[in-house]
Parts: C-alpha cells; structure tokens; sequence
C-alpha cells in the first residue's frame, strides 16, 4: 500500500511540476542550471559531448526497449512470467504517458544552444529521464542479486547520468528531467507493488 501511495503521490507532482513550469515558476532556476550544464559545439571537449551523446543514446530509441527486454527476461527468472510482464507493462505505459504528457504540455525545447541531438517532441517530462527511472529502480527492487551497494551505486549513476546528459546536449530544461525522474519513479513502485501483491499470495516476497 505504501509503494501505491507513494507512486500516487508522485504522478500528481509530476502534473503539478508540468502546470508549475507552463506558469513559468522554474525559469529563473532552468536557465541558470542549463547556462552550467549546457555543451557547445568548439568549446567544449569533443570527448565530453561524444561521451554524453553515447549515455543518452542508451536511453533513446530502440535500444531503450531492448534494455527493457532484458530486465522483462531478468525479473522472469526470479519472480514468473506474471511479473515479467508487469515490467514490460510498466515500462510501455510509462512511455505512453511520457509521451501523451508531452503533447498535453506542449512545452518548447530550450533554445539556449545548438541542440547536439536531434528532437521532434514537446520538452515535458523527459522520455529518457523516465524511462532510465522505471528500468534502474525496477532492476534493484526485484532482482535481488542487483540488492548490493556496488549495484545501488551503478543504477543511481545511470539514472542521473541519462538525465543530465539531455539537459547537457542542450534538448531538456532541469525541470523536464526531474519530471521524468519523477514519472519514472511513480511507474516503477507501481509495478513493484503489483509484482509483491501477487508473488505474496504465493507465499514469498520479492521485496524482503
């Protein structure tokens, strides 16, 4: 019931951060931390922008649903088939809303730089940033051997890195990142409390 709240609670923050920043209440705070972050092109090492272009590669595309397959077929292994396609449900209803929150927004790309990836959608929330939270901190909460600080640690890394590496490509404000995480975050606990509800009936607990 907690995880249910507390997914609950953060979906509604990420609508109340969507309605904050169409106020404009964030841009003093958007401008100033894209202004640190942001790469351009000349300037800044060619090794650092290849560097964050490779991580949010990782987190687009294609490739971010094959990243889910494989956590679908991991969390599989230990918990059902049921579980597995609670994940790949997570992760696709995630992306969905991701999207469908974006339209509903509709807010602007930054313009601040030359943008060092290409976009076609709204800003709001980051589909990277979302998704990275959903498979990160689904891998930690069901898979037990990722419950290890060293695997904490690498998870914590990848879903910071995803976002932050889209506001440095200059195609994200801080606030459609946090957002995503958010909305990440919100998905991922849903689906942990579907997969503990069922797997307590059968008498063991995925989270314990």
């Amino acid at each position: 019931m907690r995880l249910v709240t507390a997914s609950a609670l953060l979906f509604a923050l990420v609508l109340a951060l969507g309605f904050a920043v169409n106020a404009s209440w964030f841009v003093g705070f958007d401008a100033t931390l894209s202004h640190a972050l942001n790469l351009r092109r000349g300037p800044s090492s060619e090794w650092l922008v290849v560097l964050m272009q490779a991580i949010s590669w990782i987190g687009g595309g294609a490739q971010r649903f094959g990243i889910v397959l494989v956590l679908v077929l991991i969390v599989s292994r230990w918990w059902g088939l049921r579980a597995g396609v609670v994940i790949a449900l997570a992760a696709l209803l995630s992306e969905l809303t991701s999207e469908w929150l974006k339209i509903f927004f509709g807010r602007a790309r930054p313009d601040l730089v030359t943008h060092l990836d290409i976009v076609h959608s709204p800003a709001f929330p980051s589909g990277h940033a979302t998704n990275a939270a959903v498979v990160y901190i689904l891998l930690i909460m069901l898979v037990p051997p990722a419950r290890h600080r060293l695997w904490y640690a690498l998870a914590a890394i990848m879903i910071v890195l995803t976002g932050v590496s889209r506001i440095m490509l200059g195609v994200h404000w801080p606030t459609d990142v946090i957002g995503g995480w958010m909305l990440g975050t919100a998905f991922a606990l849903a689906a942990a409390a579907v997969v503990a509800t069922a797997d307590s009936r059968k008498g063991s607990a995925p989270l314990h």
